[in-house]
């Protein structure tokens, strides 16, 4: 259109010189975006930068439950009361805590979550428990309104997913029509970021939800999302098995962690002398607990 306008004359001289750099303008902004989309295509190429969405969405998720843990509420279990239970087949990929706390007081009970964000229920299954002497299907409506149950696990209430997907990614690199070991000593660094800013910060006392009691997250099991798959598939290679050594001795270092840490370092040693042909290797790897882990 704007062609035939000037082939008709309709533009003068300054018309033609405006028209001309809108048309400049309109080509460079085409041509940045183009590039911006390249670039970004390249980079989700790139398995380093997958490491590092991963790793961003697990600490948020870390962060999330250390600021609010036991969802918000108190940690322990109800002895006695009657089940709330799933009406699908899934994971249960979200917990609404303040829904909870509000339904219980309607009804005047404490609620336990018994499947926390990250749990597999099938239909029938309990999704929580409250201490009352019987729960009508309304009541039961109201309670289960808090779970979100999906098809998938989710990265936002479920600090393990992060560090399972973590595992999968180094425990793929490992396998041998890959054979990429430079990818799993990525995944040790990021794992031991994560597991130490989980256990370094101060976690609040006061629970925000005072009827609300759901499950503690076991640290030993952090340990073994992330750094279990390495451990099994990584012990043939001295490299991966020195450098989850040296991350498993530093975080064993943190009181939240010394024990599992260092039960899982002693573990990534013996599957190293079971695996590592060359008993030099293995003297290698085995030296890492004599000096100071964090040197490397």
């Amino acid at each position: 259109m704007s062609v035939t306008a000037i082939n008709a004359h309709y533009y003068g001289q300054g018309g033609r010189a405006i028209l001309f750099l809108f048309s400049l303008a309109v080509v460079v902004l085409v041509a940045f975006r183009l590039l911006a989309w390249i670039n970004r295509l390249s980079s989700l190429a790139r398995v380093g930068h997958m490491i590092d969405l991963v790793e961003a969405q697990a600490r948020q998720a870390l962060d999330q439950r250390r600021d609010t843990p036991w969802l918000g509420g108190r940690r322990g279990r109800l002895e006695t009361g009657v089940d709330v239970t799933a009406v699908s087949t899934g994971y249960v990929q979200n917990v609404d805590p303040d829904r909870l706390q509000g339904v219980a007081e309607q009804h005047d009970c404490q609620v336990e979550v018994v499947a926390a964000p990250g749990a597999f229920v099938r239909r029938g299954e309990v999704l929580a428990r409250v201490d009352l002497p019987r729960c009508d299907e309304a009541a039961q409506g109201d309670f289960r309104s808090a779970f979100a149950v999906g098809d998938s696990r989710s990265y936002d209430q479920d600090p393990r997913f992060g560090l399972i997907v973590l595992g999968e990614i180094a425990a793929k690199a490992l396998s041998p029509g890959v054979n990429d070991p430079g990818t799993a000593i990525q995944v040790v660094g990021a794992g031991v970021r994560l597991l130490e800013g989980w256990a370094t910060h101060a976690r609040p006392d006061a629970p925000r939800c005072d009827r609300l009691l759901a499950p503690s997250i076991q640290e030993a099991d952090l340990l073994d999302d992330v750094f279990g798959p390495i451990a099994r598939f990584g012990s043939g290679d001295v490299a991966v098995a020195m450098r989850l050594r040296k991350g498993l001795l530093s975080l064993s270092t943190l009181d939240a962690l010394a024990t599992p840490a260092r039960a899982m370092a002693d573990e990534a040693l013996e599957r190293a002398r079971a695996a590592l042909p060359i008993p030099a290797d293995v003297a290698r790897v085995a030296a890492i607990g004599r000096q100071d882990p964090r040197s490397a």
